[in-house]
């Protein structure tokens, strides 16, 4: 093939190739912004399945006010086998875990108020004696557990 046909079929490609270059442009734009558009769709998605998960942890909870004694009574007693080895930070997040199962119960908050004496937080286990005495019968143990906690403590 001779110099001429090389220059020949060169003129022929010249106008193909710049008509590709702006094709491959107008793709990568193309592309870009289909890119654009599934990072987009991503977050809208990534945002439903918060809320999606949201709603089923919203299902699973119990009522405001109300009680799940099963899961108070195991926290109670994890609590307190904590406790009786003397691990009293331990003991307070499974009686707080108890207080979420079930707010406001005499034996949680008595249990919360004497692991917070062990703990050397004298308020707040002053907190707890007072909401376990008020939650207790009058005359019941748990009142008077109140009471001589709440004496230890130095308040009558």
């Amino acid at each position: 093939m001779g110099i001429n046909c090389v220059l020949l079929i060169l003129l022929l490609i010249a106008p193909l190739a710049g008509c590709m270059t702006s094709e491959l442009q107008e793709m990568r734009q193309q592309v870009g912004q289909q890119e654009l558009q599934i990072q987009r769709q991503q977050r809208e998605l990534d945002e439903l399945r918060a809320q999606q998960q949201q709603q089923v942890v919203n299902a699973t909870l119990p009522p405001p006010g109300s009680c799940d004694p099963a899961v108070m009574s195991e926290a109670l007693r994890l609590g307190d086998a904590q406790y009786a080895r003397g691990k009293y930070q331990l003991a307070l997040g499974y009686y707080q875990d108890a207080a979420k199962a079930c707010p406001g119960k005499t034996q949680v908050e008595l249990s919360l108020a004497r692991d917070y004496e062990a703990l050397g937080r004298s308020g707040d286990a002053l907190h707890h004696y007072e909401l376990a005495l008020d939650a207790a019968e009058t005359d019941s143990a748990a009142a008077r557990q109140a009471r001589a906690g709440m004496a230890r403590l130095g308040h009558q």
